[in-house]
Order: C-alpha cells, then structure tokens, then sequence
C-alpha cells in the first residue's frame, strides 16, 4: 500500500496550489523515514514521471542513496534509473545533464546499466556497408 500511495504523491502540476505544496511536503517526508525499496523504487517512478524539472533531480538524488542502502538496492536502482532512461521520453537526457554539470555528486548514484543506457545514442546506428555501391532491393551481391 505504501508503493501505491508513493506513486501518487509525486507534484505533476495539475493540481490546486495547495495539493500542489502537500504533494511536495509529502513527497519530501517520504524519502526521510522508509526503507522499503518498493516504496522507494514507486516513488523514483513515480517522480521521474511527474515531476517538474526543479523537483526531479532533488528527489531522484534524495532517493537514490536511501535506495542503494537497502538489500540489493543499489542494482534496484540501476535498474530502475536504466529503465526510465531507455522508456520515458527526456530522462536520459535529463540524466546525461545531470552528470555533466555535478558529476562528483550523481556518478555514485548512477550504476553501469545506467551509464550504458545515457550514453547510447538515442537512435540506433546503421552499420557501414563493405563494398561499391547503394543496396538495391532484389540484387544480388
């Protein structure tokens, strides 16, 4: 239950002011006393998928060492970070950002999953073609 109500309290900015401040205090609190990675992996989704771009790297690097203490936690959050890099649109490059400007403070959290997932190029590469010539449908080589 806790891992649901984690994944909706992340701000989205659709709400009232007020929901708006509860959502963050909330979200804020949250991180400072569970250990349960579900609840803390929930609320990483939840945060990378709805909030703001002031809001998000705050809760991702409030997490993320909460999330690597726990069993198996730091591949949990390898995982997790690889995942929202590869499906949810902007992350990775968001990601890749945050480790340009403040490397010594967001490498620690990033694990090798991750790190290969930010530094793939977005589309994938066509490889070089040996030989003379286009490739054109129905010819023999």
């Amino acid at each position: 239950m806790r891992a649901a109500l984690a994944g909706i309290l992340a701000p989205d900015g659709t709400g009232t002011p007020a929901r708006e401040h509860l959502r963050r205090e909330l979200c804020a609190r949250l991180p400072a006393r569970e250990r349960d990675p579900a609840v803390l992996g929930a609320l990483l989704r939840a945060a990378a998928a709805r909030c703001g771009a002031g809001d998000l790297p705050v809760l991702v690097h409030r997490t993320g060492p909460l999330l690597g203490r726990t069993p198996d936690g730091a591949e949990r959050l390898d995982r997790a970070l690889a995942d929202l890099a590869r499906h949810l649109p902007g992350f990775a490059a968001r990601l890749a950002g945050w480790l340009r400007a403040a490397s010594g403070e967001w490498a620690p959290l990033v694990g090798p999953d991750t790190r290969r997932t930010v530094e793939e190029p977005a589309e994938p590469r066509t490889p070089a073609r040996s030989g003379p010539g286009p490739v054109r449908p129905g010819a023999r080589g």
